[in-house]
């Protein structure tokens, strides 16, 4: 009888460690933020290129419960936007031309959906840098869809576009609504430091590329 009470203590307490939840707690310390990206955004080298200075903080890939990634982030293509000073051209159909507007990824909330990304901390007096790269997009806060952790103390943003700079590209409207292929480019650097499994990942918790809108482009001055 004792061998028995014993096996069905140690099958209990089996059992309950099997739904313990194991996520780690963390606290984001005073005068820093967490930060996520989920498109060109996903190594030490980008986010130093995005800050204009050394990042040796943290870089650690994480999934937003709830959200998932679409290519609606579409900004005018003026000398303004998308790059500031240039203008976007384009190759089509063997001709050189000049689309209204250029689009990028962007996120939307999606409950089916557990989308995988980077998380960094970065000192918040750099928040601002970061704002002036992201133009056309709005700070969110998203500690609590982090899957991996709890964040017990401190905020973590990621970027949506504003609603003005929201638009899906239409196959048919090819030559107003480009997808730059070197944006797609950049996005496969990105992959080669994540690995295979993190970009199969990624296009599973995007929507398709909107391939027809997808071309070879170049910026130059006006």
């Amino acid at each position: 009888m004792k061998y028995k009470n014993l096996v069905l203590l140690l099958v209990a307490s089996i059992l309950s460690a099997c739904h313990t939840d194991d996520r780690k707690s963390i606290e984001i310390p005073e005068g820093k933020v967490g930060l996520i990206g989920y498109g060109s955004l996903t190594s030490q080298k980008q986010m130093a290129s995005q800050l204009g200075k050394p990042y040796d903080g943290t870089v650690e890939v994480i999934h937003l419960k709830g959200y998932q990634r679409t290519w609606t982030a579409t900004t005018p293509n003026t000398p303004e936007f998308p790059l500031p000073g240039f203008v976007m051209s384009c190759i089509y159909q063997n001709d050189t031309i000049v689309p209204s507007y250029g689009s990028v990824l962007n996120i939307r909330e999606n409950e089916d959906v557990n989308m995988n990304c980077c998380f960094f901390i970065l000192d918040e007096e750099d928040l601002p840098i970061i704002d002036s790269t992201e133009i056309g997009y709005k700070r969110i806060r998203v500690e609590d869809r982090i899957q991996e952790f709890d964040v017990s103390k401190g905020t973590v943003w990621a970027y949506q576009a504003e609603k003005a700079y929201t638009k899906a590209p239409h196959p048919d409207s090819v030559t107003t609504y480009v997808l730059p292929q070197l944006y797609l480019d950049f996005l496969e650097a990105g992959f080669s430091e994540l690995g295979e499994g993190y970009k199969k990942e990624f296009y599973e918790t995007t929507l398709p590329v909107p391939e027809s809108n997808v071309l070879t482009c170049y910026f130059d001055k006006p």
